[in-house]
């Protein structure tokens, strides 16, 4: 087929790793856009989150899923609707992260369909090693590409962009023009709020606290959102509010930049903090604050 019968590389592929592998930094910079967070707290993705990558020239459109690291408990049936993987492991954990029960399951979950190795924080080694650090893990799995990347910086981006693409079947555009994500404007919002809390907040206090949205309208063109930070201890509450409520402040504040950014519009977020007692033990918060999928 040829790109004058319509035709294009196109389909799904899934970004995977441990805690801190560089998945969202590479899935936000693929994407061009801030939808998944990234923070210095280990496994902030919580749910996998969906981007869709247009490059220059339009000759492809991926849509990539960041992942909660392989090590939690994310379901991992969307695995079986992939067309190819993109596994981030750590240079400095080589030989442990390629090794471990989670990489092996991926590798079954994937038997037939190809699986890239992006090796990240290539930048802690000389440049001169990183032929080496490949060649290693080539020796411990067979890859059909295999990348030296520091996502942060988008080293190796453009390299792993184009083996997943080559790796992609030819077909018709699964998206229209201008799609960036299959989430409601409502759900990157929420993301985004729950980013701030990571960059203002103790990491065990964001980590333990949910955005539920409750309310998403226009008024006065501009888009105003009511959202209940919920904590799962009363001690939390007051941390989050912070003293005349100056912390709570910041987090909206930022929240509303962010949000601005990524819609392109002005937000105006309205916080309110609630306590959930033990939400991130109870099945029920879980299913209902969609964390478990």
């Amino acid at each position: 087929m040829t790109r004058d019968e319509g035709r294009i590389h196109a389909g799904y592929a899934v970004i995977a790793g441990a805690a801190n592998s560089g998945k969202s930094s590479l899935f936000n910079y693929l994407v061009g856009k801030n939808i998944s967070p990234v923070t210095p707290g280990r496994g902030t993705t919580r749910v996998p989150l969906s981007g869709i990558c247009h490059r220059a020239g339009d000759d492809c459109q991926v849509c990539l899923i960041d992942t909660p690291p392989l090590a939690s408990a994310v379901n991992l049936n969307l695995l079986d609707w992939m067309d190819a993987a993109c596994l981030l492991v750590d240079a400095t954990r080589l030989g442990e992260e390629l090794s471990s029960p989670e990489a092996s399951e991926l590798f079954r979950r994937f038997e037939g369909r190809p699986v890239v190795l992006g090796l990240t924080h290539v930048d802690r080694f000389d440049a001169s090693l990183w032929r080496a650090l490949l060649n290693q893990a080539g020796l411990m799995r067979e890859f059909p590409y295999a990348v030296a990347m520091c996502p942060p910086r988008g080293t190796g981006a453009a390299e792993m962009l184009d083996a997943l693409v080559r790796l992609l079947p030819m077909r018709r555009r699964l998206f229209p023009d201008g799609c960036i994500t299959l989430h409601s404007e409502r759900f990157l919002v929420s993301e985004l709020i729950r980013t701030e809390l990571f960059h203002v907040l103790p990491e065990e206090i964001a980590t333990s606290t949910a955005v539920q949205i409750e309310e998403y309208s226009l008024r006065d063109s501009k888009t105003y959102i009511r959202a209940n930070l919920l904590v799962s201890r009363h001690s939390f509450k007051g941390i989050v509010i912070g003293r005349r409520g100056q912390t709570l402040q910041k987090i909206t504040d930022s929240a509303s930049r962010g949000a601005g950014d990524l819609l392109g519009k002005v937000v105006l977020p309205d916080l309110w903090v609630k306590v959930r007692e033990s939400w991130p033990d109870n099945r029920h918060d879980l299913l209902e604050l969609g964390y478990v999928i």
